[in-house]
């Protein structure tokens, strides 16, 4: 009987020596959650990455936004739980361009005279052909008579950017990556996943500059402005 009662008192040592430590476990997991999933802000605006986020447990390392420039990024929150394990979790942020205001004026804000004021047309000065002395009556240019010759002005040439590969506002990392698929909704998500990829690797190597850092990511355009499937990566 003192032998059972013994064991008895065991196992219920061991039942609640293992629900403590399930419940420790518990209670030092990191854990963030944010308010959206994904976020839009203004170009220019001064934006605290602390309210994008709902709740956290543990400690928290912040990303950086920089808002200078329009394009997507994703920020990187690295949280430490109490057990000392890392998770990271992403939120991807817009920065919308900010839309130039057209300087327009409202009749009343226009001057009186301007309001009153009826625009006039004016022909421009046409200076009449030299008459055709030759006397042909053939035309050379399609609509003229009396065999006078006029000539079409050359439509100048329009100014047209050609990439030159080169593209502005790289991460420190100073790298880029180029997404490959059909379509530009492939190519941006395939270009984003090398660039996580190869920053993971970075901050996981001892023997890399960027080893335990954190970073962030942004989309980057060429020098025409055309592209937007090209990522950068940015250590902090």
């Amino acid at each position: 009987m003192k032998k059972a009662t013994t064991l008895l008192l065991t196992l219920m040592m061991c039942m609640t020596l293992a629900g403590c430590s399930e419940k420790e476990e518990k209670k030092a997991a990191a854990s963030l959650t944010f308010k959206d999933k994904e976020v839009e802000v203004m170009q220019g605006d001064e934006v605290d990455v602390k309210d994008f986020v709902k709740n956290v447990e543990g400690k928290v390392k912040y990303p950086k936004l920089d808002t200078s420039e329009a394009g997507e990024q994703v920020l990187k929150y690295v949280v430490t739980g109490e057990d000392g394990k890392k998770k990271t979790y992403e939120l991807t942020v817009n920065v919308k361009a900010k839309e130039e205001t057209a300087n327009t004026q409202t009749p009343e804000e226009a001057p009186a005279e301007e309001q009153t004021q009826t625009p006039t047309t004016q022909t421009p000065a046409v200076t009449p052909p030299v008459a055709n002395t030759g006397g042909s009556n053939g035309s050379t240019a399609t609509g003229s008579t009396g065999g006078n010759t006029t000539t079409s002005p050359t439509p100048p040439a329009q100014n047209v950017c050609v990439p030159n590969g080169t593209f502005g506002r790289l991460g420190n990392s100073g790298k880029y990556f180029i997404g490959n698929g059909n379509t530009m909704e492939e190519k941006h998500e395939d270009a984003y996943n090398q660039a996580n990829e190869w920053a993971l690797t970075q901050v996981f190597d001892e023997n890399n500059q960027w080893y335990d850092k954190s970073w962030t990511m942004w989309t980057i355009y060429d020098n025409c402005g055309e592209r937007h499937d090209v990522w950068t990566v940015n250590f902090y």
